[in-house]
């Protein structure tokens, strides 16, 4: 027995710990609980959901792109806006978003919202694959002004307020997303409860086709927890998949898609 567990050690460290770093017992841990099976299938889903960037990247206007960079970038700056013009980093990062949500080719073609929406690239990609994109963010970096000027997209510049609901978007959508949120952090930093969580969630439902779902990537606490524990069990109640700090809400896509 003792051969065979550290055998097993050894093929689960092999396949699923491929970050330096990581402990192994964290993810060993993993195997008795909801994470590891909605990390494995988010793999899968982009296993066997091959995308490549290069179409992306081809469908960009590189001479708006090539000034720019000539303005902004400046190589090594990770925590200014500029960063976000590695076009070739941040396209593949936004095909895998893509990827993992399962957002395949049109027909059917789905209307889409991404909150937060900061550079454009994941609406870029989504309208390549035949989607109709919406932009939704403030206004505050003229980058990101410029980046969705270039793509040509469109953009909703709105400030969300917790108790406040969302301004005229028009037509419902089919899949709203925000990745790495920052509108439900509070005045003094702290991040929403299910109050506010409620509130801006049933707004949101009033928006969406029957069919419809949502997806978000929070950003973490301040103690580097994915989220408060009573605030988990309120997306849980709501029917939500949380893995670790993503939360899904609604129908799976494909499964609308199979729908239609």
């Amino acid at each position: 027995m003792r051969g065979t567990g550290s055998a097993l050690a050894g093929v689960c460290a092999c396949v699923f710990d491929r970050r330096a770093g990581v402990r192994l017992d964290h993810k060993l841990r993993k195997l008795g609980n909801a994470d590891w099976w909605h990390s494995t299938r988010s793999a899968l889903r982009r296993l066997f959901y091959p995308l490549q960037a290069g179409p992306f990247l081809a469908a960009v206007d590189r001479e708006k792109f090539d000034a720019l960079r000539e303005r902004y970038y400046r190589p090594g700056f990770t925590t200014k806006p500029s960063k976000y013009l590695d076009l070739d980093d941040w396209m593949r990062r936004n095909v895998k978003r893509v990827r993992e949500q399962d957002i395949r080719p049109a027909p059917p073609r789905l209307r889409i919202l991404d909150i937060g929406s900061g550079a454009g690239y994941f609406l870029h990609v989504v309208r390549c694959l035949g989607h109709e994109p919406l932009g939704l963010d403030i206004d505050e970096q003229p980058i990101f002004r410029e980046t969705f000027a270039a793509l040509d997209l469109p953009r909703v510049i709105h400030r969300i307020e917790a108790y406040q609901p969302l301004p005229d978007l028009g037509a419902r959508f089919d899949l709203v997303t925000g990745h790495l949120t920052c509108f439900n952090r509070r005045a003094d930093g702290s991040h929403w409860g299910r109050e506010e969580w409620d509130f801006f969630l049933g707004d949101l439902e009033s928006r969406m086709n029957p069919s419809g779902r949502m997806q978000f990537l929070l950003n973490a606490l301040r103690d580097g927890r994915h989220m408060e524990d009573d605030l988990r069990e309120y997306f849980l109640a709501r029917g939500a998949r949380v893995d670790r700090r993503k939360v899904y809400l609604g129908v799976p896509l494909r499964a609308a898609v199979a729908a239609v």
